[in-house]
This record gives C-alpha cells, sequence and structure tokens, in this order.
C-alpha cells in the first residue's frame, strides 16, 4: 500500500509541473531518438549492402592488386592497415591475368574492371570511363534496357563502342533508345550499343559506384591509348557455389606464376560479406556509443531537477516524516519520480525515433533504414538506469533529511 501511496504522489508531483518535467525529459528523449535513428541508419546500410552482396551470388571471387589483411597480424598493430591494394599504387594486375584464368577448371566466366578518365566533348566534362570485357555481363549482376553489351570480335579488334548507364544516356542522349547513336570522347567518335537498366547505387561493396553514370569501353581500346596498363579488380564466377573453394585454389595457383603472393588477394563473396558486415557492425555501435553520450546528459538533467525538487519540497518531507513515513518511503517516492520521468522520456523518444526512421527513406531516398528490436530493448533499459542511478542521490538526500530541520525550513 504504500509503494502505490508513493507511485501516487511521484506522478502527482510530476504533473503538478509539467514544462519543467518535460524539459527534464527532453535529454532522455533526444537521447533514445538518436540512438534509434542512428542505429537504424546504420542496419539498413547493413542490410542493404548484405542483400546487394548475395545478390550476385555465392560463387562469385575476387582478386584486388597487392596483399589485404582481415584481421591483425602477429607483432602488428590491431589497428594498423596492412598494404591494402586497392589503389594503382604497386598494382602488378593486368588483363594478361584475365586472360590465364579464363577456361580454367570450375571458373565459369572472368571479368575485369579498368577505371580511367575521359573527357566527354558532348558535355564538356570529364568523366570515369570503365574498360572491361564481354564476361561482365555474366559476373556483375549487369541488366540491359537496350541493345547489348560488349562483344569478344569488338574487344579483340579495339572497336570504339560503349555501353553507358542510364543517367549517362540522360545526359548524353535525353534517355530514351540511344542504341546506335554516337557521341565524343577525347575528339573521337563512340558508337552506343547497350543501355543499361536503372540501378539502385550501392553505399559499400565491391562494386560501390553509382553503375548509372558508368560509361563502359572494350578494356583493351582503353589499355592502347593509356600508360596505365593495370587493372582495378579481378572478377571471377565458379561454376556453382560448390566449386567455389576448388575455384579460389585454381585463381591462386594460376595467379602465382606470374605474381607473389604479397602481390595479391583472393576474397570470396563471404570473405568479402564478413569484411564489410565486420566495418558496418563497428560503425553502428559508435553511432549508438555517440548518441548515449546524449542519455547521460538527460540523466544530469534529472538529478539536477530532482536536487532542486529536493530543497523546493523539504517542508513536506519533514511533514510526511512526522506524520510516520519512513527514510525508506521519502527514497522510494523520490527515486520513482526520477524512474518515471526517464522511462517516459524513453517512451517518447522511442515513438519519435521510430517514427523518424520509417520516414526518413522517403524524405532521403538514398537513405535506408533497419529498426533493430535489440536497439530498442537496450535504449529502453539504458534510459531506466539512467533514471535510477542519477536519481539515487537526490533521493538518498531526501530521505536522510531530519524532519525537526526539515519542518522548520520556510
Amino acid at each position: 500500500m504504500r509503494f502505490r501511496e508513493s507511485f501516487r504522489s511521484s506522478f502527482k508531483s510530476l504533473f503538478h509541473n509539467k514544462l519543467r518535467s518535460f524539459l527534464t525529459m527532453l535529454g532522455i528523449i533526444i537521447g533514445i531518438f538518436s540512438v534509434i535513428m542512428l542505429t537504424s541508419i546504420g542496419e539498413g546500410i547493413k542490410n542493404q549492402v548484405t542483400s546487394q552482396v548475395e545478390s550476385l551470388g555465392a560463387n562469385l571471387l575476387y582478386v584486388f592488386p597487392g596483399k589485404i589483411q582481415m584481421g591483425p597480424q602477429k607483432g602488428k598493430s590491431r589497428l594498423g592497415v596492412q598494404e591494402s591494394g586497392f589503389g594503382q599504387a604497386g598494382n602488378t594486375l593486368t588483363y594478361d591475368d584475365v586472360l590465364n584464368l579464363k577456361g580454367q577448371e570450375g571458373i565459369s566466366a572472368v571479368s575485369c574492371i579498368y577505371s580511367g578518365v575521359d573527357r566527354l566533348d558532348d558535355l564538356d566534362i570529364f568523366a570515369t570511363t570503365t574498360g572491361t570485357d564481354e564476361d561482365l555481363i555474366r559476373v556483375s549482376g549487369l541488366d540491359l534496357r537496350f541493345g547489348r553489351f560488349i562483344t569478344r570480335e569488338e574487344r579483340l579488334d579495339n572497336e570504339r563502342v560503349a555501353v553507358i548507364g542510364d543517367q549517362a544516356n540522360k545526359e548524353l542522349f535525353n534517355n530514351g533508345n540511344s542504341v546506335g547513336k554516337t557521341f565524343k570522347i577525347n575528339g573521337e567518335d563512340y558508337k552506343v550499343i547497350g543501355v543499361l537498366e536503372y540501378k539502385e547505387t550501392e553505399n559499400m561493396g565491391p562494386q560501390s559506384e553509382d553503375v548509372n553514370v558508368k560509361i563502359y569501353l572494350p578494356i583493351t581500346e582503353m589499355i592502347n591509348r593509356k600508360e596505365q596498363k593495370n587493372v582495378s579488380q579481378i572478377l571471377v564466377k565458379a561454376k556453382s557455389a560448390e566449386a567455389v573453394e576448388s575455384a579460389e585454389k585454381t585463381v591462386r595457383e594460376t595467379m602465382r606464376k606470374n605474381h607473389r603472393d604479397d602481390e595479391f588477394t583472393v576474397m570470396k563473396q563471404q570473405d568479402m560479406l564478413n569484411a564489410i558486415n565486420n566495418i558496418l557492425g563497428i560503425l553502428t555501435a559508435g553511432l549508438g556509443g555517440i548518441a548515449a553520450i546524449s542519455l547521460l546528459v538527460g540523466g544530469i538533467g534529472i538529478m539536477n531537477i530532482m536536487l532542486v525538487s529536493v530543497t523546493e519540497r523539504t517542508r513536506e518531507i519533514g511533514v510526511r516524516k512526522a506524520i510516520g513515513a519512513s527514510r525508506r518511503d521519502i527514497l522510494v517516492q523520490f527515486l520513482i519520480e526520477a524512474v518515471v520521468m526517464s522511462i517516459i522520456g524513453g517512451l517518447l523518444g522511442l515513438a519519435a525515433g521510430i517514427g523518424g526512421a520509417r520516414l526518413l527513406p522517403s524524405v532521403l531516398p538514398s537513405i535506408h533504414t533497419a529498426i533493430s528490436l535489440a536497439a530498442v530493448i537496450v535504449a529502453l533499459v539504458f534510459a531506466l538506469l539512467v533514471g535510477v542511478f542519477f536519481g539515487v542521490y537526490p533521493a538518498s538526500k531526501a530521505a536522510k533529511l531530519d524532519p525537526i530541520e526539515a519542518l522548520r525550513s520556510e
């Protein structure tokens, strides 16, 4: 019965000062809102990247230049990046490596990415162009809207043909079927043979660039007119998911004929997925941790207001003690007030966070969100603990007041 009375008295006190109670809860509301929003964005990106990587199939292998370490090395810093080869510096991969891998046992297709920068005379800009071969369409998950992809004959003959992305098509030809039309690159005419379907832009992953603005050219034509001869990455498609291990072994053995082990890295689809998920997991946890700081600020606000409340209600505490209230009764009452403010603030913040996470993609379509049940539970538990932790001291101070001295106060 005493607990119920303390609960009722706590609510009465909170609703008596509605504005002050709301402002006190505001720190908790903002904190929970921030935690839910930021972790939802992190989870959304993680889910998006996972689905994009998995959509390419479990039988895809990547060959990157340089030695990429996926974890800590003995005797080296855990934080250091170990000889990543994503850039061109130190890159020894060439199109000959691609040709050597084609037709090997357990491999159904091999292609590559060769990045360059060329002038688009029609738009008077410099744009990224990508050299590749006929097998990219088989390993990349790209779909054609019009026309066809580059053929083996066009690659061998160094023909000036191009397959362009949806956005590139809009900017060069105002959309529509532009197959057969020409545009100029570095003053030379290139004929459009295919237009790609529009594809959602990937945030991370092996093909994280926007394919909608891509311009794909025969790789041999690009290599012949540029000083740079090295490819950025090689994509290998095993004949099946079961043949991935065998294909990986074949790729390593073939690459070792012309390269040292520290000159290339072979990664399976699952390796890529694990690496990306690890990075995004750390990012999500970091964002949640940063947002949780505002919860601590909210907790400090609760403690500050509760201390003020103890001072303001000193005489009330004296009266309650004089008519028989124990230290425990006073302690419970003030502790309940702190916890109730924290929980109500947490629920309001949770509602705002879930609503914001669901509305954000409609306002910013490029951002994907996914509400994590674990984040919701952790946020609410943390809000409760904040109320308890920052409410204990003011409640204890109120419980320890001498009833005689309290009654004398004005």
